[in-house]
């Protein structure tokens, strides 16, 4: 099968460019042909024929750069027909797509090809996914074009997209599907070496890892936070924090000016076996977003080696964490975090038996070779079906 894989920012340390990767190997050695469009960079991967990106030309004008992300860019949309045309693929998978949706989803449905998008966050929902700040006069006047913007591309990635495939159960059940229209694909999550956490006591304080990027929607300025308010067993606790982003260097100055210098170490981006180690050493994986997550590979990369999470109740994760395999506290809520750091640091045993509750569950629910079979049935299955364009 020809298929072009469609991502916005494969580049972009995240989830869905990780399991964009694995993807591209999969198919590889299934025998498919592979090319990939993308914005801003081309997906690097020696499993693809070939791969185009669009290279956006960033105007002065904020108005001008509004209308181009939000309604028809015509140089994108031309980039994007004459590389499918080129292609001639015979299915089209998109990964995220936020940027530019009133582009690329019409132009997908010009096309005519079948579509497969495996769906990672609820940016479909959400009219400003990557929490940018809407206070004042002006930003109300931006959170108003948001909700058009929104309420525009959900029709149109509604009508170009065949199948959506996604990881949690809350992303297809709120987003709005039609009927048939998505079905639940847990992601690939291989189970590692369960080693044993850290000695919990007073001598071996509660060891926090987070690992994401360092962008404001991630809200690690709220677990920095509730790390310097947390009292009790977790006074002495300490964070790594591996990843980066725009927020970096305003993350550093935030945990000197709260006294956590000693305690906070930020990684940068780290290699397979560096993360791998980071899991090994810390108690518990703590994802403090702003915004919902779907199904957050960090969560299921710490539960697959035993560590339990804490992370907010909103989006994917309260599926994730139930049955007593981690815990939740109210999005941006600094005192109930700090609170539940304190309970995980006074019961290290429970972190513990949480931890083994979540390996067991990713262990039966997150079967690679599971996922790959799942993914190859379903494009068989919109290329075999009748058009609906």
């Amino acid at each position: 099968m020809r298929i072009l894989h469609l991502h916005d920012a494969p580049h972009i340390g995240g989830g869905a460019s990780g399991y964009i990767k694995q993807l591209f190997e999969s198919a590889a050695s299934r025998g498919h042909l592979q090319w990939a469009f993308s914005l801003d960079q081309e997906a690097d991967h020696p499993a693809l024929q070939g791969a185009r990106a669009f290279r956006y030309a960033w105007p002065p004008s904020a108005l001008r750069r509004r209308l181009d992300f939000h309604t028809w860019h015509r140089p994108l949309a031309e980039a994007l027909e004459a590389w499918i045309q080129e292609v001639q693929p015979d299915l089209i998978h998109v990964q995220n797509c936020v940027p530019f949706r009133n582009t690329v989803f019409p132009a997908l449905g010009r096309a005519g090809r079948p579509v497969v998008m495996t769906v990672h966050d609820f940016s479909l929902v959400d009219p400003n996914p990557a929490g940018l700040d809407r206070r004042g006069l002006g930003g109300t006047v931006r959170a108003w074009l948001d909700r058009r913007s929104l309420a525009t591309s959900r029709r149109e990635v509604f009508a170009a997209v065949d199948l959506f495939l996604c990881p949690t159960e809350a992303l297809r059940d709120t987003i709005g599907f039609r009927a048939g229209q998505a079905r639940l694909q847990r992601l690939p999550i291989a189970l590692a070496e369960a080693r044993p956490a850290p000695a919990g006591s007073p001598q071996q304080p509660l060891r926090i890892f987070f690992a994401g990027t360092l962008y404001r929607s991630k809200g690690v300025d709220v677990l920095l936070r509730a790390l310097a308010a947390a009292g009790g067993a977790a006074r002495s606790a300490s964070l790594e924090i591996a990843g980066e982003g725009d927020r970096r260097s305003d993350l550093e100055s935030l945990a000197a000016e709260l006294g956590l210098r000693e305690r906070v170490a930020f990684l940068g981006r780290c290699d397979a076996a560096r993360m791998d180690a980071a899991y090994a050493a810390c108690h518990i994986l703590v994802l403090p977003s702003r915004v919902p997550e779907n199904s957050p590979l960090t969560v299921l990369e710490a539960g697959a080696r035993g560590r339990p999470s804490l992370a907010p109740a909103t989006g994917g994760v309260p599926e994730l964490l139930a049955d007593a395999r981690g815990w939740t506290f109210p999005s941006e809520d600094v005192a109930a975090l700090a609170r539940a750091l304190e309970s995980v640091a006074a019961d290290p045993a429970e972190a513990v038996a949480r931890g083994a509750r979540m390996r067991a569950w990713v262990r039966a629910e997150f079967d690679p070779q599971r996922h790959w079979e799942s993914v190859e049935s379903a494009w068989r299955e919109v290329v075999r079906s009748e058009p609906r364009r």
